[in-house]
């Protein structure tokens, strides 16, 4: 057999068990695997103007053509068994890609955790649910996971990689895996859905439902049950009952049908928000312009479409039609290419854009403003004219700028013509929870220690415009536009946001309880999985307790979410790698020993140890110390002396002293003033083995005591408080 113009297609049936490591795309993107069905799998291959030989199981299935239209061959093989793995490879020793085929709808299923909607949050929750040992049922409209990640939001919205953590830090480090260079912060939608598919194919307890809508909730009284199913391929109706549902859409329509309060618009400005209502900003100068009323209103920040072009070079790129509602006014004020966002902001690998370029590009502001609790036809219908504001901007770049080197990305999108398959639906409904979020939780978030925090954020607070900008030489961007880099450092995100008024036995992972502002913030995608992440998280507890979800304590919650490296809260100098890292996290998002650099292997002073011994008291309902002579700001405090603190502190919650009539450790004997303080500790699994620089059978009372070992004693000493002993 002649190799030298012929491409050779090998695919190989995997065992549901095998471990793996190949995605649904080759690195070069040549060769991509996408499932289309319970029994299919579509494939594509870049086929260079050569016939491809197909095996599979190592018997010839026939000769492939090229498609000399396209720069794709492709072939649908079906007959496969579904919820399977199977492995494709081009040639002998070409690229290897794996694709799963999903679940067939059953009439009737039982699930620990139905996860409606595979948007980044959906996806998140899914993947943290079954490492928790959770079976999940997921439930997703298209055929894409990751939500906006891999429908062109490539160049991720967060400010300080040293703030990515939890399972977006998870999938941040697989990209950079796949990339083997850059900082994991962009990337090809083909990569991001890849990449989740994999995130979701290693658990053999998740079962994926895709191009399969949640028609309607299931009910038990106020309890929501289960969900009804259609399978938008085969129309097949079937019945899915969970213990806990997780609702994370962007428009929250099952939520919504199970009696959950939901917000929509604007709420008008007050003290608390005070970039609240109708606005108009300048983005450079931060501050609000004349002409902004604040008045509330139903009104949404623009949608959009997020494609993905290629600069093709010397070549030319894939030229669009015309599309519908084309004119070029529209487009005319855009600056031209190198000063959009797109090529300064928007830079993907290997030569793509993200295009999200406004004013006077891809967004169309007013035309949305039902969209929220529309039917079904009029989404339809608004998603096709911002189809068609996108292509025209791209249209316009091609015929009116000349750029005939810029196009949709051909190897992106395969299945859908190269064009996003999910409009950016920014916001819509907003569900009320046991926390609404606000500006100020934001603006104040450096005054705030929670308690109840199951993450934080960090992009600015922000929304598109709601209102379309006609006039170039303005201020600003459209009526409703705004960053508000200057008023929002990074905060803490309450769990009481997630859960729903209204519904029980169903959290909410996206378009969480939030004003419109706050929300500005929480639509970022890494939040988004963070959110997810919590939501799972909470789900594991109810189940576990059979308790309903606004009564799982936040702390059993945050215990799950540092063992996985999700942060509750963030220090300069603490990452998932530093020494005590879950213990840091715990107790400074309590405001004990809370320094934004935290300084880990700093000896812990006096003063420090008085301040985090007060608002250990404080966390635990005991009135504070306030006699305490003051010392000098360097005055180091002991092993020992530090011991005796912790034990004073804590010995009325630990039922006295423990003094027991042999020695723990050599170097404290009974005579030592330490002994009762450092054998209490060890009573209460507090042991010198857990300082830095242990030496066996010894405390070493005289020798300073680092802030991270201070941060780990104190830490085991609040936790059954915290924890609410469990359960009592």
């Amino acid at each position: 057999m002649e190799l030298r113009c012929l491409l050779m297609l090998a695919i190989l049936c995997v065992p549901a068990a095998c471990a793996y490591a190949e995605l649904s795309t080759s690195p070069d993107g040549a060769f991509q695997a996408i499932a289309q069905g319970p029994d299919t799998i579509a494939l594509y291959w870049r086929h260079n103007g050569h016939e491809a030989q197909v095996f599979q199981d190592g018997k010839l299935l026939g000769m492939f053509p090229p498609d000399q239209t396209k720069p794709f061959a492709s072939t649908t093989i079906t007959g496969l068994a579904s919820n399977t793995r199977y492995t494709f490879s081009l040639g002998d020793s070409g690229p290897m890609v794996q694709e799963k085929t999903w679940c067939r709808t059953p009439n009737e299923d039982h699930f620990d955790l139905l996860v409606i909607g595979a948007t980044a949050s959906g996806t998140a929750a899914a993947v943290t649910a079954a490492r928790l040992g959770l079976r999940v049922a997921l439930v997703e409209e298209t055929n894409r996971v990751g939500g906006m990640a891999s429908n062109g939001l490539g160049s991720t919205d967060i400010r300080n990689a040293s703030r990515a953590n939890g399972f977006f830090e998870d999938f941040r480090r697989r990209i950079i895996s796949f990339y083997g260079t850059g900082n994991g912060l962009r990337y090809e939608p083909r990569v991001a859905n890849a990449v989740f598919k994999s995130m979701l194919y290693e658990h053999e307890n998740i079962h994926i439902f895709l191009k399969t809508r949640a028609e309607k909730p299931i009910m038990s009284g106020r309890k929501v049950a289960g969900a009804v199913l259609r399978d938008l391929t085969s129309n097949c109706e079937g019945r899915l009952y969970a213990a806990v549902i997780i609702d994370a859409t962007d428009t929250v329509d099952f939520s919504v049908s199970a009696g959950a309060r939901y917000h929509v618009g604007r709420e008008p400005r007050t003290s608390d928000e005070p970039h609240a209502g109708s606005i108009f900003f300048n983005n450079e100068r931060q501050e609000i312009l004349p002409g902004s009323t604040g008045e509330g209103d139903t009104r949404q920040m623009s949608y959009a479409y997020l494609m993905i072009w290629k600069d093709y070079g010397d070549a030319s790129a894939p030229q669009v039609q015309r599309p519908n509602l084309y004119n070029p006014e529209h487009y005319q004020p855009s600056p031209d290419w190198q000063e959009t966002w797109n090529a300064t902001s928007g830079r993907l690998p290997n030569g793509k854009f993200e295009i999200n370029q406004h004013p006077f590009g891809i967004d169309w502001p007013g035309i949305n403003y039902d969209y929220p609790t529309a039917s079904e036809k009029r989404r339809s219908e608004i998603a096709s004219m911002y189809r068609d504001r996108a292509l025209g901007y791209l249209y316009f770049m091609q015929n009116e700028r000349g750029h005939t080197n810029l196009g949709l990305a051909d190897d992106e999108f395969l299945d859908n013509d190269n064009f996003p398959v999910s409009l950016y639906v920014r916001e819509a409904r907003r569900v009320l929870g046991h926390y609404w979020f606000r500006e100020n939780d934001v603006t104040n978030a450096r005054e705030l220690h929670r308690v109840d925090s199951v993450g934080i954020g960090d992009y600015p607070m922000d929304s598109h415009a709601t209102e379309e900008l006609t006039d170039p030489s303005a201020e600003h961007k459209g009526e409703g536009e705004m960053w508000l880099v200057g008023f929002t450092p990074w905060y803490q995100i309450p769990y009481g946001l997630l859960v729903p008024v209204g519904a029980d036995g169903l959290l909410v992972s996206t378009a969480v309880s939030a004003s419109h502002v706050g929300y500005g913030t929480l639509r970022m995608e890494p939040v988004r999985m963070s959110l997810g992440q919590t939501a799972a998280v909470a789900a594991y507890w109810s189940i576990l307790y059979s308790r309903p979800l606004n009564e799982i304590n936040p702390a059993w919650i945050q215990d799950k979410l540092l063992s996985q490296y999700a942060y509750i809260n963030w220090n300069s100098d603490v990452d998932r790698d530093t020494r005590h890292f879950a213990a840091i996290n715990f107790m400074t998002a309590r405001g004990v020993m809370d320094e934004e650099q935290f300084r880990p292997e700093d000896p812990l002073t006096q003063d420090e140890a008085t301040l985090a011994m007060n608002q250990l008291m404080r966390l635990e309902g005991r009135s504070v110390n306030t006699s305490d002579p003051p010392t000098s700001p360097n005055y180091l405090i002991t092993r020992g002396e530090f011991a005796m603190r912790l034990v004073e502190v804590k010995q009325r919650e630990w039922d006295g002293l423990v003094i027991p009539e042999k020695p723990t450790y050599a170097d404290v004997p009974k005579e030592s003033p330490y002994y009762a303080a450092v054998e209490t500790l060890a009573a209460h699994r507090i042991s010198a083995e857990l300082f830095e620089n242990t030496q066996p059978g010894t405390f070493r009372p005289d020798d300073p005591i680092s802030r991270a070992d201070a941060a780990e004693a104190i830490y085991l000493a609040h936790r059954p408080h915290a924890m609410n002993n469990w359960l009592r």
